[in-house]
Formats: C-alpha cells, structure tokens, sequence
C-alpha cells in the first residue's frame, strides 16, 4: 500500500538531556517541524518566530538526511553562523510535515530556554 500525506509519520527525537522518544505527527500537518515538535512539549524558544534566522530549532539530522529536501538560502545564511553546526545540521522550522519525513531521527541542539 502506497503512503500518503495523511497518514502519521514516525520520527525519533533525542532531546536536549539524551532522552530519546518515538513520536507519530500527521504526515498533512499545517505547521512546520519545530511547532509540531512544541506540541509534543520539547522547548524551543522560536525567537524569531520560525522564520529560519535565530536557530533556536537547531538540530542534527541522525539518520534520513538524504530524504529532505534541500534548505534555502535563509536556512543556509543562518546555519553558516551556528559555531556547532555540521553538514548534517538543519532548522526545524524550515522543514514542513510530509513524508519525506518518515523514519527520520534528530537530535534536539538549540535554545531550550524562555
């Protein structure tokens, strides 16, 4: 059976104390990663509102890198400043739900504070 955009996505998320989580998100969600990821109570504090400028959403793509879509200059500019960011680093807020996503592990890397 085919997958579509409205079926759930599993994902895996390491936070920012190690702990490591399975969480499912509607493959159709209207938010980007990092809202959803806020509803799932992981504290990001969003600063400049998920427009991909402060990196308070950054993360390390642990596995899946190769299925997401390539960032855009504004995630790239950012994350060309970020002192601990790699090439497997990205901005949750630029990423969108869908299944591109599906299986993917992250780890949680920045601001977690309000």
């Amino acid at each position: 059976m085919a997958f579509t955009d409205s079926e759930p996505v599993r994902l895996t998320i390491k936070d920012r104390s190690g702990n490591v989580r399975n969480i499912e998100i509607p493959g159709d969600a209207e938010y980007n990663l990092m809202e959803v990821l806020k509803t799932f109570s992981y504290k990001m504090r969003a600063t400049c509102g998920g427009m991909g400028l402060c990196a308070d959403c950054h993360c390390k793509i642990v596995d899946g890198l190769d299925r997401l879509p390539e960032p855009g200059w504004q995630e790239l500019e950012t994350l060309d400043v970020i002192p601990d960011a790699t090439p497997r680093s990205r901005l949750s807020c630029q990423l969108m739900p869908g299944r591109y996503l599906q299986g993917i592990s992250l780890e949680l890397l920045g601001a977690d504070h309000y």
